[in-house]
């Protein structure tokens, strides 16, 4: 893995500094929890780090992978949109990938034509790992490939909860994409309520529900001026004013937790 950048005129970092940044860095990826120290550092030479700029594409749906690289990506700090395209040009945002997060593999793994697209929504950096390198990992280290089904299972049961039509109320699927962020990504206390970590645009919140772009807009309003629950903020930030009114909102209180 490439070492931590360092001015020009910094001091060397010394063997105890290095090892401590590599293991900050990858301690930040979710599926390396389970992993010892010693463990990460002997898998930090198959890492490589890249700077995606805002709306730079990092790689195209069909895609095969086998010849633009397969390669499986992690987030360090940022965000990826995943995208699919219609044949007219329309764009559907499958999910979002933020800190600690991968994507990319299905391709990787199985060589199959890339499902969608991945963008940077904001600059991003990433570690990628070779798709030998990532497979020497998980046979060394089977708990990554189980944290890994669980992640796809958490990814699978959030599209089904936000595109199931059985919940007809689109402010209810809102509420549902809001209370799944605020579980997988966290939030920061503020005096006006909980800031979530990540940012949701009107452009992501219409494409996971499958509404117009302005009807989206209009549910925020209506979450924010009627329900009295958030705010929304320039961006896509979102602070949370009355969790327990998105909860009942999604017809599905428990299912959320706290």
């Amino acid at each position: 893995m490439m070492s931590p950048a360092t001015s020009p005129h910094a001091a060397p970092l010394s063997p105890e500094e290095k090892r401590a940044a590599t293991l900050k860095k990858l301690r930040t990826i979710k599926l390396f929890q389970s992993l010892s120290d010693d463990a990460l550092i002997a898998l930090a030479p198959h890492f490589h780090d890249h700077h995606y700029d805002k709306e730079t594409i990092v790689f195209h749906e069909s895609d095969l992978p086998s010849e633009t690289g397969c390669r499986v990506y992690f987030v360090l700090d940022g965000c990826v949109k995943l995208v699919k395209y219609s044949t007219d040009g329309e764009s559907t945002i499958v999910r979002l990938a933020t800190i600690g997060e991968f994507f990319g593999v299905t391709g990787a793994l199985t060589n199959k034509p890339l499902p969608f697209s991945a963008v940077a929504l904001t600059d991003t950096n990433v570690i990628y790992a070779d798709r030998e390198h990532f497979v020497d990992m998980v046979r060394q280290h089977p708990q990554i490939s189980l944290d890994m089904i669980v992640a796809l299972g958490e990814v699978l049961w959030f599209n089904y909860e936000t595109h199931n039509q059985v919940v007809k109320k689109t402010d209810a699927r809102v509420a549902k994409i809001l209370l799944y962020h605020l579980r997988r990504d966290g939030a920061e206390e503020t005096p006006g309520g909980l800031q979530l970590k990540i940012q949701l645009p009107h452009e992501y919140i219409a494409s996971m529900t499958g509404i117009a772009y302005e009807e989206s807009v209009r549910i925020i309003s209506r979450l924010k001026k009627q329900y009295n629950c958030i705010q929304y903020l320039r961006g896509g930030k979102i602070v949370l004013t009355d969790v327990d009114t998105l909860k009942k909102l999604t017809q599905d209180y428990d299912a959320w937790g706290t």
